[in-house]
């Protein structure tokens, strides 16, 4: 009896190990994004008379549901959205389709209140994978950094129990789903803040654009540029396309 106890006692540590560490191949993952509007727009005198030190972070979260096929990156809204005036545009709040296997991205963006889609390649970026560590939503992750341009640098961390290359944003390319993201500066920074595995609802990860019409990054900006150049400067068109 006494052997038979310890043979199940034997196989259940077993298990218990086997599903603790099992890896997460589809899922859930809820981020928060923290901005800070004055290291944003603390050049710009238009905005500096709205921003003060009670207001200047911005929090916004998002959701990621993925298969190791698809992606979907949107956002969460937020029950006091209406109470935030214009400070609602000042963070911009896209939906990401991917398609991981044609290698393939569809971008919702919100123009302030006009639908607009955008359609492109996955990006590929030249990461970095470092030595250091740290443990976000529960799972060990490894840092890695992006040097976007001379004076541009992104961290993420990522995690290989969770198998696709996932991330807010549409950030990928690690070996494993990024739980968190960084400018340098620390200007904008997203934090996984749960983790779950599931099988997400497979029309969750695609949108059909309907009858609207579908650009290319290069051919949005340039119609934006000469509809609203007059108002707009170079460097809003920028920040608004930062992430795509």
């Amino acid at each position: 009896m006494a052997g038979i106890k310890k043979t199940l006692f034997i196989v259940a540590i077993a298990f218990f190990s086997a599903t603790t560490y099992a890896q997460i191949t589809s899922g859930r993952i809820v981020y928060e994004r923290r901005t800070n509007l004055k290291k944003q727009y603390g050049d710009d005198e238009r905005m500096s008379r709205f921003i003060t030190d009670d207001n200047k972070i911005k929090l916004d979260r998002f959701e990621l549901i993925f298969t190791e096929e698809k992606s979907a990156y949107l956002p969460i809204e937020d029950e006091d959205a209406e109470d935030a005036g214009f400070m609602k545009y000042l963070t911009t709040h896209n939906s990401i389709y991917q398609d991981l296997e044609k290698k393939e991205k569809l971008t919702q963006m919100d123009l302030w209140g006009t639908e607009t889609f955008l359609k492109g390649p996955l990006e590929k970026r030249e990461w970095k994978v470092t030595e250091s560590t740290r443990n976000i939503a529960g799972y060990q992750c490894r840092k890695a950094i992006w040097h976007k341009n001379d004076s541009t640098r992104i961290y993420a961390w990522f995690s290989v129990d969770i198998v696709p290359s996932v991330g807010p944003e549409g950030f990928d390319g690690l070996p494993g789903a990024i739980l968190g993201l960084a400018t340098e500066d620390g200007g904008i920074i997203y934090f996984a803040k749960e983790v779950k595995a599931l099988v997400p609802n497979a029309t969750k990860l695609v949108k059909d654009t309907g009858k609207k019409d579908v650009y290319t990054k290069p051919e949005l900006r340039a119609i934006l540029e000469e509809k609203m150049g007059k108002w707009m400067k170079p460097k809003d068109f920028d920040r608004m396309f930062s992430w795509l």
